[in-house]
C-alpha cells in the first residue's frame, strides 16, 4: 500500500511539475533579467547579447518594441530587428517582457508636433492600440509580458509626463492585446525617478484616481539611485527606489494588494561625472541591488540596464551602463551577479 500512495504522489508531482509555466513567479524570488536597447541600434548583435545575458545568469530580456521604427505608414511594418531579437532570446532560453515604446512615428502624430522628439504622443490613441494589438497577434506565443511605454512620467518620453496624458496610450494598447486573446500581463510603463520627471508617486496616485486600475496587471518603476547604493540602511530604500515602498502603499490604498510591481529597469553608469562610479563600485551597487530587489515580495521581477555600453570610452554617462564594455568584454559586475544569480 505505501508503495502505491508513494508511487501516485510520484505522478501528481510529476504532471504539476510539466504543467509549470514560463512565468516570472515560476522562479525563486524574483527573477533577475536585463533590459536590452539593442532594437533600436542598426547592426546589433542580438546573439551575442543573448549570450551575455545568459552568462551574467539572468533569465529574462526586456526588449524595447519601439513604434516609430517599426510601423512606417497606418499599413506598412519593419518586423526584421524585432523578430531578430526575440529568435536570439528564445534561443538562448530568456523569457521576454516586451515594451511597447514610443514616440509616435510621424504619420501618427498631430499636425505640427515635433517629429523628431522622443516623447511625442500620438495624435489619435487609437493608432498606438491598433500597433499594440499587431505586436500581440505575432509575438504573444514568445512574450511573457508587455510593458507599456517606458518612463512617460518624464518629458523626455512624453509629452505631457502626466497620467492624463498617458492613460488613454494605456488603456488603448491594453484593449488592443486582449483583443487577440492575449492573457500575459500588461504592466505600466516604468516610471522614472529623476527629478526632471512628474514624481513618480504622483503619477502611480493619479493612474489610478482618473481610473486606470482596470488597464494594467502589474506596476513598472526604474528606481535609479546613481551613484548611491539602493538602500541608504536596512529599513528603507535611498533615492528614486523610494517608490518601491511609496508605491505599494499608493496600490494597497487602492485596494490592489494582489498586483505586483516590476523593476523594468535599475542600473549604474561607470566612467567619469557627477553620477557615475568605478566599475568596482558598479559591481557593488549592482549585485546588492539584485539581491535586495529581488527578496522584496511584491516585486515580479528586476531588469537590470543594460547589457553593453553604447561606445568606447565615453564621457557621456548615458553610455556607459553596460555589464560589459563597448567591446563586449565583461566589466567587474558580470562576476559580481554571477554570484548572486546562481
Amino acid at each position: 500500500m505505501r508503495v502505491t500512495v508513494l508511487a501516485a504522489l510520484m505522478a501528481v508531482i510529476l504532471a504539476l511539475s510539466t504543467l509549470a509555466p514560463s512565468r516570472p513567479h515560476a522562479y525563486p524570488g524574483a527573477p533577475v533579467g536585463i533590459a536590452s536597447v539593442s532594437t533600436m541600434l542598426p547592426g546589433a548583435d542580438y546573439s551575442r547579447e543573448a549570450a551575455q545575458i545568459r552568462a551574467v545568469g539572468a533569465t529574462a530580456i526586456r526588449i524595447p518594441a519601439k513604434w516609430n521604427l517599426i510601423q512606417h505608414d497606418r499599413t506598412t511594418y519593419d518586423w526584421a530587428r524585432l523578430d531578430a531579437a526575440v529568435a536570439s532570446a528564445r534561443s538562448a532560453g530568456l523569457w521576454i517582457l516586451m515594451d511597447l515604446q514610443g514616440p509616435a512615428p510621424g504619420w501618427a502624430q498631430a499636425p505640427g508636433a515635433a517629429l523628431d522628439a522622443n516623447g511625442t504622443p500620438p495624435q489619435d490613441p487609437g493608432t498606438f492600440g491598433v500597433f499594440a494589438q499587431q505586436v500581440a497577434l505575432r509575438y504573444s506565443r514568445s512574450v511573457t509580458a508587455w510593458e507599456i511605454w517606458s518612463e512617460p512620467n518624464l518629458p523626455q518620453y512624453l509629452v505631457p509626463p502626466t497620467a492624463a496624458a498617458y492613460l488613454p496610450l494605456l488603456v488603448s494598447a491594453y484593449t488592443g492585446i486582449r483583443s487577440t486573446g492575449s492573457r500575459q500581463p500588461v504592466i505600466v510603463g516604468g516610471t522614472s525617478s529623476s527629478p526632471s520627471a512628474t514624481p513618480d508617486t504622483t503619477f502611480i496616485a493619479d493612474l489610478y484616481r482618473l481610473g486606470g486600475r482596470r488597464y494594467f496587471d502589474a506596476i513598472g518603476v526604474h528606481p535609479y539611485t546613481f551613484p548611491s547604493p539602493i538602500r541608504t540602511d536596512h529599513s528603507g530604500f535611498a533615492g528614486g527606489a523610494a517608490v518601491i515602498d511609496a508605491g505599494r502603499q499608493i496600490m494597497l490604498a487602492n485596494g490592489d494588494g494582489a498586483k505586483k510591481m516590476w523593476v523594468t529597469e535599475y542600473g549604474q553608469a561607470t566612467g567619469p561625472g557627477r553620477y557615475s562610479v568605478s566599475e568596482g563600485t558598479q559591481a557593488v551597487i549592482l549585485a546588492d541591488a539584485a539581491r535586495e530587489l529581488r527578496a522584496v515580495p511584491w516585486i515580479a521581477a528586476v531588469f537590470l540596464f543594460t547589457s553593453d555600453d553604447l561606445a568606447a570610452d565615453s564621457p557621456n554617462p548615458e553610455l556607459n551602463f553596460g555589464l560589459y564594455h563597448f567591446d563586449g568584454t565583461p566589466k567587474p559586475a558580470v562576476s559580481a551577479l554571477q554570484s548572486v544569480l546562481r
